[in-house]
């Protein structure tokens, strides 16, 4: 679920850039999303049929294995969700985020018009233009008939809470898994070690939610995640950072399948959509990745981990040349 979350807010950002650059209309952008996910989402029916039965007939098994903490996961996204949904925000930021899809939808453009004054733009502002996340309120509102603050503060916020408990789910998943096989022999599914890592997984969720909820600083994730969880910012503290640690634990413990490199290549082009704030998981992800790469003489990592951080990369090359006269971006037709 998670890497269906970063493919499609990828391929969004892909496709919404395109539209936006080419001075198309929002309209248009619209329908070509709703084709392009549904041709997915019939494709992903079509040949992984199998898999979703072989997981629909285990699932019994996997939630038995929870044990009780399967009931502090479902208490834990409830109180998320419902904090989100009745905390009001009105800074600048947010008005900025709902006026951006606002105004994209009003005017049926992309990227054309200033949100807090209404003047059109002669060029593109690069801090904002290249990350499309805001925009995608305005797709969903134009595709379901929905008011803009309802979608972006609402319907999204949920959603991005619920991505938001997952990757700590499985942050959890990762950060204990070795405990449990130094237990010794699996007596039963109470002590074997799929289930120890899964009941810790669980703890961990809930520790972080109370590190969260407790937090009265503006500047911790839990904060961004509680108020303000339809802008990017948030999504790249609460989702994609644990993703990218989780990765950097695996590779830390020997694990060097290539798949850590594709997972990581998709989290950074979904943080391009989200954020700016996208060159944190680059950081994050060498400061992880390298050192040991490098004590390791894994040289034949490198170009995966290069591959891995394009997205990032160009992101912060084409914002570098727009904001030193080097590369414009006309938002007028010529």
């Amino acid at each position: 679920m998670l890497l269906g979350y970063f493919v499609y807010y990828s391929l969004f950002e892909a496709l919404c850039l395109f539209f936006e650059l080419r001075l198309m209309s929002l309209h248009a952008l619209s329908i070509c999303t709703a084709v392009l996910m549904a041709v997915i989402l019939a494709a992903g029916i079509l040949y992984g049929r199998k898999d979703w039965a072989h997981w629909l007939s285990s699932l019994g098994g996997r939630l038995k294995s929870h044990g009780f903490g399967f009931w502090i996961l479902l208490a834990v996204t409830a109180a998320s969700v419902l904090i989100v949904l009745l905390y009001t925000d009105a800074s600048a930021d947010s008005d900025y985020y709902v006026g951006m899809a606002s105004t994209a939808l009003f005017t049926d453009t992309l990227g054309r018009f200033d949100p807090t004054s209404g003047a059109a733009l002669p060029v593109f502002k690069a801090r904002y233009a290249l990350c499309c996340f805001p925009y995608h309120s305005a797709v969903m509102a134009d595709l379901f008939r929905l008011p803009v603050i309802v979608q972006a503060r609402s319907v999204t916020s949920a959603v991005n809470v619920l991505m938001a408990n997952i990757a700590v789910y499985r942050l959890g998943r990762v950060l204990f898994t070795g405990h449990a096989r130094q237990l010794g022999k699996v007596r039963s599914i109470g002590n074997s070690p799929e289930t120890l890592s899964r009941r810790a997984a669980d703890l961990f969720v809930l520790a972080v939610f109370l590190v969260n909820l407790f937090s009265s600083t503006i500047y911790l994730p839990g904060i961004f995640l509680f108020t303000r969880a339809y802008e990017g910012k948030a999504l790249i503290a609460n989702i994609c950072l644990p993703c990218v640690f989780g990765i950097c634990a695996c590779y830390m413990r020997g694990n060097h399948d290539s798949r850590l490199f594709r997972n990581l290549f998709w989290i950074s082009f979904a943080g391009v959509c989200f954020s700016a704030s996208s060159v944190f998981l680059f950081v994050l992800s060498a400061c992880g990745i390298l050192p040991v790469l490098l004590f390791r003489r894994r040289w034949k990592d490198l170009p995966l981990f290069v591959f891995a951080c394009l997205p990032v990369i160009l992101w912060a090359g084409v914002y570098y040349m727009t904001q030193h006269g080097m590369l414009y971006l006309s938002a007028v037709r010529g």
